[in-house]
C-alpha cells in the first residue's frame, strides 16, 4: 500500500515557505506522493458546507493545483505529486494532457493523478461551463488524455476533434499512469471501469469501497483496477487501525488529510511527523 499527503495549497492560513517545507518534510518522512486541491473561483458564501462541519470557505484562497505541484516538484527530488481532485470538465482536457506530459517529462516520472467530473455548480457557470453535461464532457476527456499519452494523433469526439497532430515530448511510460476517477456512485464507478483505470472515494472505509465495487467484481477481474482513498485524520483518530484497515480490504493508496479536522495548522506539522512514524512502521 502506498501513503499519500494532503498539501495546503489552500486555506488563509496559506503560506509558500510552509507549503515548501511541507513537502519536503513528507517526502523526507517516506510519503509516496504529495496531493494538491482543485478550485479555481467559487462563491463566496458562509455555511455552505461540503463535508460535516467543513465549509466551502476553506478553499476561497487557493493556489492553481498543478501549477503548485510544478513549483514544489523543483523543491524535492523523488516524492510523486497529484490532484485530488482535479475537476477536468471545466478545463480543456488537450490542454490538461499536455501540462501533465510536461510535468512528467520535465520531472522523469513524478505525476500521479485523480479526476472527478465536480460537484460547485457556481464555479461552472463562472467558467462558461455547463455543469449538467459535467459527467459526458469528464468522460471525453479521459479518453483524449489516453488517447494523447498512448501516442495517438487523432480523435473524434463530441466535444473535441482533432486529426494528425503533434503531441511530444512524450515519455513512453506515460501510457502505463492509472487514470484514477474520483467518486462512488453508480454513474462514476461506470466511468472508472469504461474509460479509467481506478477508482479514488474520499472519505469512506475500505470495506465500504469493497461494497461499492462488488457489484462490478465480474468486469475487474481480469484487469488491473487501482483503488485509493482520500481520508481526513482528527486528533482520536486510530491512525495504524485506519491503515490496517484499509490495507486488508486491498486499496492500493492511502491519501491522509490533517487540513479538514480538529488539527489547528500550527499544529499539523508535528501531526505530519507522527504520521511519517506510522507509515514507517506500517511498512516494516
Amino acid at each position: 500500500m502506498k501513503f499519500g499527503y494532503t498539501l495546503e495549497n489552500f486555506d488563509k492560513n496559506l503560506e509558500r515557505d510552509y507549503l515548501i517545507k511541507t513537502a519536503q518534510v513528507a517526502e523526507q518522512l517516506g510519503f509516496e506522493s504529495l496531493w494538491t486541491v482543485d478550485h479555481l473561483m467559487q462563491a463566496d458564501e458562509e455555511g455552505l458546507t461540503i463535508f460535516g462541519e467543513t465549509t466551502t470557505a476553506l478553499y476561497n484562497t487557493i493556489t492553481d493545483p498543478l501549477t503548485t505541484i510544478a513549483f514544489l516538484a523543483g523543491h524535492t527530488t523523488k516524492v510523486k505529486f497529484g490532484v485530488s481532485t482535479l475537476v477536468l470538465p471545466i478545463r480543456n482536457p488537450i490542454i490538461v494532457a499536455k501540462q501533465l506530459v510536461t510535468l512528467d517529462y520535465l520531472t522523469n516520472g513524478r505525476v500521479v493523478m485523480t479526476f472527478g467530473a465536480g460537484w460547485n455548480e457556481k464555479e461552472f457557470d463562472f467558467l462558461g461551463e455547463n455543469f449538467k453535461k459535467r459527467g459526458s464532457k469528464l468522460r471525453e476527456g479521459l479518453q483524449i488524455i489516453r488517447a494523447l499519452w498512448n501516442g495517438e494523433t487523432s480523435f473524434e469526439g463530441k466535444y473535441y476533434q482533432f486529426h494528425d497532430v503533434c503531441f511530444t515530448p512524450l515519455r513512453q511510460e506515460l501510457s502505463q499512469l492509472p487514470l484514477i476517477v474520483a467518486g462512488s456512485s453508480d454513474y462514476m464507478l461506470e466511468t472508472a471501469i469504461q474509460y479509467g483505470d481506478g477508482l479514488h472515494p474520499a472519505g469512506v472505509t475500505g470495506k465500504e469501497i469493497q461494497e461499492i465495487i462488488a457489484p462490478y467484481k465480474d468486469r475487474l477481474k481480469d484487469r488491473e483496477f487501482f483503488l485509493s482513498v482520500h481520508v481526513d485524520i482528527y486528533k482520536d483518530t486510530d491512525v495504524e487501525s485506519v491503515l490496517n484497515e484499509y490495507e486488508e480490504n486491498g486499496i492500493h493508496r492511502v491519501i491522509l488529510d490533517l487540513s479538514r479536522g480538529d488539527i489547528e495548522p500550527k499544529e499539523r506539522m508535528n501531526y505530519l511527523e507522527q504520521l511519517g512514524d506510522s507509515i514507517k512502521s506500517f511498512k516494516q
